[in-house]
């Protein structure tokens, strides 16, 4: 079969080193009767593994071109099978699966908002990333690299980053550092006010320069009764959203609806 050739406009790196693969398939661990689902099965460096293991494969590929090449690739396997589809748009109809991929830069928030919304049908996530996402996403409060994304990805989920992949392991060679990390979904935190937890944190991280009060100042009724919510928390005056952990968040948004002074609306 012949090489194919990545498309830059689809930010297409294929993973050529077989010890690298074997890492990672030895990370999965896959079994006969798992259900997993790759995001760019690529030139399926790890598909083919993945489909040698008896397990079943949902392989999601948005470039055409490469459907043609993976169906040639894997036409002895019964237990793969090929979807034509832009993962961001596509909505897996099974339950309790593995979600693995290389993820372009581009589509990693996404990538990672999908699996926090769909947490309760995932197992377990493994992704190939840049090495300097994988690190916000496991950054803890009081990092410059805290942020919405890693709050919420670290309220479902245990995040592990298992190793680095050096560039000259892929064709063509990235210009950075890649991380392989794995998410475990976590026992479900209790989150009384879910859509007005998500307003705040995301409203505290607007203006990452100001203070936490400076940003919630804009979305509150009340300036009187946030003073009191500020001493009730015992949070300095110049407290900035990126010192504030998740337990400090969630409180603060308790207080804000119980108060009655948040100024979100739901749709």
């Amino acid at each position: 079969m012949p090489p194919y050739r990545a498309k830059k406009r689809f930010g297409q790196n294929f993973l050529k080193t077989k010890s690298v693969i074997d890492s990672i398939i030895s990370e999965i661990d896959p079994k006969p009767d798992d259900k997993i689902i790759e995001i760019g099965a690529g030139r399926g460096a790890l598909t083919y593994p993945l489909a040698e293991s008896k397990a079943s494969i949902i392989a999601v590929e948005f470039d055409n071109d490469l459907i043609g090449y993976m169906t040639k690739l894997l036409a002895d396997f019964q237990n793969v099978e090929l979807v034509h589809a832009d993962f961001l748009t596509y909505q897996p109809a099974i339950e309790n699966y593995i979600l693995i991929g290389n993820l372009p830069y581009n589509i990693t928030s996404p990538v990672i908002e999908f699996a926090c919304q769909n947490r309760d049908k995932i197992r377990s996530c493994y992704f190939m990333m840049q090495k300097e996402v994988a690190i916000r996403l496991a950054s803890s409060a009081g990092s410059k690299d805290w942020s919405p994304l890693a709050i919420f990805s670290q309220l479902y989920f245990d995040i592990e980053i298992l190793f680095d992949i050096s560039p000259k392991h892929f064709s063509p060679a990235p210009q950075v550092v890649s991380s392989y990390i794995r998410l475990t979904p976590r026992e479900e935190t209790d989150i009384p006010y879910p859509d007005e937890f998500d307003f705040v944190v995301r409203s505290s991280f607007q203006q990452r320069r100001k203070t936490l009060l400076n940003n919630l100042s804009k979305i509150v009724s009340d300036a009187k009764l946030l003073s009191d919510v500020w001493n009730k928390l015992s949070f300095d005056l110049k407290i900035r959203a990126e010192q504030v952990t998740i337990e400090q968040f969630l409180s603060l948004t308790n207080l804000l609806v119980e108060r009655k002074i948040l100024t979100y609306k739901k749709n």
